[in-house]
This record gives C-alpha cells, sequence and structure tokens, in this order.
C-alpha cells in the first residue's frame, strides 16, 4: 500500500513539474526580427505612386544623385529592396542597442533619425529605463494633433518589436551584419548608390509623426 502510495505521489511531482516547465517555456518571448519590422513599414507606408514624388516605393525620399525616373512607379520587388536596405542601415545606425535596434530603425523609417535623436524614448533606452511605452506612442501627432493611423503604427511596432523584458528572449539577438548584403544588392535593382533615408517624411498622415517627448 505504501509503495503504490509512493508511485501516486511521485507521479504528480511529475506531472506538476511539467507543468512548470511548460509554464516557464510559455513565458519565453520569441525575438523580434528583421523581416517583422520590414512587414509592419510595408503595410502602413503602403507603396507610392507618381503623384507621391519626390517619394517612391515604401516611403523613400528621393535625394540629389539618386536615379529614379519621376512619373515611374517602382515595382513591388524594387520597393521591398528599397526599403530593405534603408531599414537595414537604420538597423545599423542603432547596433548598439542590440534587439532594440529593431524598435528605433522602425522610429527612424517613419519620422527621420533626427527626431529619434531628441526623443525621451533614445534616452530612456540609453540610461536602461524600458518604460517607453507613453514616449514612443507619442509619435503620433502631426502639428499638435494626434492621429490614429499613426497611433495603431506605434502601437504594433511596439507590440510586435519591443522586448520589455530581454532576458525572456528565447535566443540571442544579434545585429552583427544585419542588411549587409541586402544594402549591396539594391543597388543592382534601383541602379543606386547606398540609398539615404529622409530626415523628413512627407506632409501626410502616412509618413509625418514628428512629435517627440
Amino acid at each position: 500500500m505504501k509503495k503504490i502510495q509512493l508511485l501516486i505521489i511521485l507521479f504528480i511531482v511529475g506531472i506538476a513539474v511539467g507543468f512548470a516547465i511548460s509554464a516557464s517555456e510559455a513565458i519565453k518571448q520569441k525575438a523580434p526580427t528583421f523581416e517583422d519590422a520590414i512587414a509592419i513599414i510595408k503595410k502602413y507606408e503602403g507603396l507610392s505612386g507618381p503623384s507621391h514624388w519626390p517619394f517612391v516605393g515604401y516611403g523613400h525620399k528621393v535625394m540629389p544623385g539618386e536615379k529614379f525616373t519621376r512619373g515611374k512607379r517602382l515595382t513591388e520587388k524594387e520597393a521591398d529592396a528599397l526599403a530593405r536596405a534603408d531599414y537595414a542601415k537604420l538597423c545599423a545606425k542603432y547596433r548598439e542597442f542590440g534587439a532594440d535596434s529593431l524598435l528605433l530603425a522602425a522610429l527612424a523609417y517613419n519620422c527621420g533619425p533626427g527626431v529619434v535623436a531628441k526623443s525621451s524614448v533614445l534616452s530612456k533606452l540609453k540610461a536602461g529605463n524600458r518604460d517607453i511605452e507613453a514616449s514612443y506612442i507619442a509619435h503620433s501627432r502631426y502639428r499638435g494633433k494626434q492621429l490614429s493611423q499613426l497611433k495603431r503604427r506605434r502601437q504594433e511596432e511596439l507590440a510586435v518589436l519591443f522586448v520589455k523584458d530581454p532576458t525572456s528572449l528565447q535566443e540571442t539577438f544579434d545585429t552583427e551584419g544585419e542588411g549587409t548584403e541586402i544594402i549591396e544588392e539594391v543597388s543592382e535593382i534601383t541602379n543606386l548608390s547606398a540609398p539615404e533615408h529622409t530626415e523628413q517624411k512627407k506632409d501626410s498622415v502616412k509618413h509625418v509623426a514628428q512629435s517627440a517627448i
């Protein structure tokens, strides 16, 4: 009888341990990826047409010396490659922030690196303060008014690209070499030198979110 009771106790303990391990694994968060960010960028930027000049592709502002033809819409392949190259350069700019480089680059893609440099989002992350949600969402204002589309974009970027607790990641995030091949390949597709992304986006709901806290 005692043997049976002991076996039952061991069985129950085994189940409890199994549940504990499963729960621990469930808490682990998958690291955000470059592809996650590209999907969000393309979703909210939309593919620019001839009427959006000097913007082409997914929110790329044509800079002096870049060989784009006014009135010609980029193909999806060209626009995708250009967006990846622009975003990869921004990721490299914020590489010191590890996994947070994806979030900062996404914000810079929409608002411009100059806005990010002055933002409390950047200063908080530099200081190790990860309570950035309110500061990040604040970048959904244009001329003092909060725009619903920009707010949704900021919320989605936070939900997908921001890791509140980096120790919860399932894998180590490494930005080393992120996007290098993409930047090299884009010149072949669009006949460009390494593209520069705009400091200031076009005057539209889709592209402007320059208020900073």
